[in-house]
């Protein structure tokens, strides 16, 4: 049973460390391309590949497919943050300004309240007749000695 399972292993391991050195032998090769015209030794007109180019052109194709793909992601996540932070901007501008109006708003009622209570004062303020009618009264009170005096000496 112990052999069994150690020869599965051995196996295992063999074939993992074949595949990888093979792998990476076929990475450093270039590949061979030739061009073929009908007529040739082919049943139509094109480029011949062998293997390693064409697994090279397949591999290629694809990562330039996830590449595109990952630069139109950063581009769309770039506009993306660009644009948040754009409307964030214009909200922390939209704010300030409704918070000053507020504040101005808020401030014209106090002055407002303010003025309302001076004129108040002012027309609750009756000093002027007072004076006016202290002098009429004065000068009755002049006119009436005046003409006493006079009566008395006569």
């Amino acid at each position: 049973m112990f052999k069994k399972i150690f020869i599965i292993f051995l196996i295992i391991c063999f074939v993992c460390v074949s595949t990888s050195a093979a792998s990476q032998e076929l990475e450093n090769e270039a590949g061979k391309v030739a061009s073929i015209n009908a007529g040739d030794e082919a049943p139509f007109s094109g480029i011949l590949l062998d293997s390693i180019a064409g697994a090279k052109f397949i591999a290629k194709s694809k990562y330039c497919a996830e590449e595109l793909e990952l630069k139109i992601k950063k581009e769309f996540e770039t506009e993306l943050i660009n644009k948040q932070l754009a409307m964030d901007l214009l909200q922390i501008q939209h704010n300030t300004l409704k918070n000053t109006h507020e504040q101005l708003s808020i401030q014209k009622e106090k002055e407002v309240a303010q003025l309302n209570e001076i004129i108040k004062d002012e027309i609750q303020d009756h000093s002027h007749w007072w004076f006016a009618g202290g002098i009429i009264a004065g000068v009755l009170v002049s006119i009436g000695i005046f003409f006493a005096a006079v009566e008395v000496q006569n």
